[in-house]
């Protein structure tokens, strides 16, 4: 098997998802011409994600992974279709929920089994070539659905768009790999022996991150940095909007293309950098954490397009490495519990974008967007310098009592 094509599938399905992410916000603030129905589609997406994070992780450490991704795949499709005959706000609240469900489902059996198919030695660079594709399916997956929109209608990108999920699918179902004995356990039978092991599998969870503080001090950020980004995935369509309301979906696409295109730039000079080791890993996770930030409220700041593109270039740079760190840092958990601890992760993002969601709209009545983004990424940026301090002295800590114990 030609491992690369697994990276080239998810790269495939990436591009449905930034399609229908596009579209949809499109047509449902157009239909309402409300932020708020605007926030609650990006809230529905979000919420699914969370119900399926509980329990995705435990799933992908106890069931074929590849088989996951394919149902996820084909369901993906088959809400995207529906939604073509009912473009109403309900069914598009009702379709994004179940998007983010299935969406969470299939990223996370794919991120636990990437160091079993490449190598734990090898997550770093297979990490860099998943941000890169992911970059480049979201400047394809924004541009194509900014001007298809534009230029043929909505019901044309939607049906572009679930056939990216139908071949992802297709491809995914005639692909084989060796899939690890670790994850052969014995699925508990009845209602409640089933609910008691998945609290067992939390558990084991919880021990795993208590005895690695460092792995809980980048998640503490990574929930962060999903609570602010609920302020520019409001605030980059209301944006679009302040610089041409009748180009709404073109400048739309065009923002978070330029920022694909810098995270492209970035999972070049990624691998390249060989000190990213150890520690260095986290503490460079952190530096991203906070120039991305920076950038996105520079840019939404701004109505002057060469400043918004170039700040959206800028941030995506840092989002991509900061991301792809994450990424890198999660996969080195032991294979066994490599599912749940990406579960764990996909819930923290999920929660984030969730009450960023309702906090979200209720800044923008007392502020200006530029005032909500501010607030938000001024949050993260704030989080980040602590928890940088304290993994600081935490380490200076340990090794100030490996030295004594070696005395």
């Amino acid at each position: 098997m030609n491992r690369k094509l697994l990276l080239y599938v998810k790269a495939l399905s990436d591009f449905g998802t930034f399609m229908d992410l596009i579209v949809l916000n499109v047509v449902i603030y157009t239909a309402t011409g409300s932020a708020a129905w605007l926030a609650a589609t990006m809230a529905a997406r979000t919420l699914g994600g969370v119900l399926s994070s509980m329990f995705s992780g435990v799933l992908a450490d106890r069931f074929d992974r590849r088989k996951i991704m394919i149902w996820a795949d084909v369901l993906r499709a088959l809400i995207i279709l529906a939604l073509i005959p009912f473009p109403n706000p309900t069914m598009i609240l009702i379709g994004a929920f179940f998007i983010g469900l299935t969406s969470t489902f299939f990223m996370v059996s794919f991120n636990a089994e990437i160091p079993q198919i490449f190598g734990e030695d090898k997550v770093l660079e297979t990490n860099s070539m998943i941000s890169r594709l992911t970059s480049i399916s979201l400047v394809a997956g924004f541009l194509g659905a900014g001007f298809i929109t534009d230029i043929l209608g909505y019901k044309v990108t939607l049906m572009i768009d679930a056939g990216t999920y139908l071949l992802s699918g297709l491809v995914l179902m005639k692909m084989k790999w060796e899939t690890a004995p670790a994850r052969t356990i014995e699925i508990a039978s009845g209602i409640k022996e089933k609910v008691l092991s998945i609290f067992k599998d939390m558990k084991e969870v919880y021990f795993y991150l208590k005895l690695a503080p460092m792995l809980l001090m980048i998640n503490v950020v990574f929930l962060i940095s999903a609570f602010a980004g609920s302020s520019h995935n409001l605030g980059i369509p209301l944006l679009a909007e302040t610089i041409d309301d009748t180009r709404q979906s073109f400048y739309y696409g065009m923002i978070w293309g330029i920022w694909g295109i810098g995270a492209v730039l970035a999972t070049y000079t990624l691998p390249k950098l060989k000190w990213l080791k150890d520690h260095k890993l986290y503490f460079a996770g952190f530096m991203c954490a906070i120039l991305m930030s920076t950038g996105f409220i520079i840019f939404l700041s701004n109505t002057n397009i060469a400043m918004v593109l170039g700040f959206a270039f800028f941030t995506g740079i840092f989002d991509a490495c900061f991301n792809t760190l994450h990424a890198t840092i999660l996969q080195k958990s032991d294979n066994h519990i490599r599912g749940r601890i990406f579960g764990v992760g996909m819930l923290l993002k999920s929660l984030g974008f969730a009450l960023g969601f309702i906090v979200a709209p209720v800044l923008l009545k007392h502020f200006t967007m530029p005032g909500m983004v501010w607030i938000l990424h001024g949050t993260m940026i704030t989080t980040t310098v602590i928890v940088s301090i304290t993994a600081a002295l935490w380490l200076a800590k340990r090794k100030v009592l490996i030295e004594a114990s070696v005395k």
